[in-house]
């Protein structure tokens, strides 16, 4: 990959990070602080609004998680920057293939940035499970 490829990936990569972090801070931030203030504006006597209001809040809990895992993929990905095997699918790596048979598409890390595995290797992974 070129240089000012992997600029841009970075970059795009530092994006996605801060964007994911700033909505993962203001959903932790409105789930506990609806939970903990529940005795004011939000608390209710009626059974229907208490479920309405945990459902509402276990949601936001695995809106947090998902982006959390997303997050942690980010960091994986930067690592790999570092390392200099930024754009490499994990899978064929570990399979043996040389670096040149390894690339991920660009196309696949225009679309997820944080990718580890080539296409064809992640369908395996999913077939597998």
């Amino acid at each position: 990959m070129k240089p000012e490829e992997l600029t841009s990936f970075r970059m795009l990569l530092r994006l996605l990070q801060a964007r994911l972090r700033g909505d993962v801070e203001q959903l932790q931030e409105e789930a506990f602080s609806s939970s903990e203030a529940g005795g004011d504006q939000r608390s209710s006597n009626h059974m229907a609004e208490m479920g309405s209001d945990a459902w509402d809040l276990d949601f936001a809990l695995q809106l947090v998680e998902n982006d959390q895992g997303v997050l942690d993929e980010i960091s994986h990905a930067l690592k790999k920057f570092d390392e200099g095997r930024y754009g490499l699918c994990e899978f064929c790596l570990e399979q043996g293939l040389p670096e040149t048979k390894s690339r991920i598409p660009k196309a696949r890390l225009q679309a997820i940035p944080h990718a580890r595995n080539c296409v064809d290797c992640e369908r395996k992974k999913e077939l597998s499970r």
